[in-house]
């Protein structure tokens, strides 16, 4: 892949072409990359072919399915190109791994429940329920403060 950066004092905000015969999956990944680097930490999450900027406030779980990475935001499921610990690390403390397959915004978090084997089930405010699995159990109730 060939580039070219041109720098101009007529350019008052920095923009990015690319120019190619064909949409590549690589090329979809790097225009995404692009995107969520301008967006200063924001999540860039897809449906169908939208991209939305997703603030982390509204964010309430993050899963990963198919070894792809979701994430729900005021209900709506998107896509994501990163990988979970990328997103915990960019979302911050409110965000905690809850099992090996998801997370969760505990500012979201409305009651939990006692389930099977030590497991629990997170209620979360906007009706998404998460099962934590016992390896961070110990993680929640410190949390919690019990």
């Amino acid at each position: 892949m060939k580039v070219d950066i041109s720098i101009s004092k007529d350019v008052k905000e920095p923009y990015v072409v690319i120019h190619a015969d064909k949409m590549t999956e690589e090329i979809a990944g790097l225009a995404q990359d692009i995107s969520e680097y301008a967006s200063g930490g924001r999540i860039i999450g897809k449906v169908e072919d939208t991209m939305m900027v997703l603030q982390s406030e509204n964010i309430s779980v993050i899963r990963v399915e198919s070894e792809k990475v979701y994430v729900t935001s005021e209900g709506v499921t998107y896509h994501v190109g990163k990988r979970m610990y990328e997103l915990l690390e960019i979302l911050g403390k409110d965000f905690m791994q809850v099992s090996k397959s998801a997370a969760v915004n505990l500012k979201f978090l409305k009651s939990v429940e006692p389930y099977l084997n030590g497991v629990m089930v997170l209620n979360l405010k906007d009706g998404e329920k998460e099962y934590i699995s016992r390896k961070y159990v110990p993680k929640l109730k410190e949390y919690l403060g019990i």
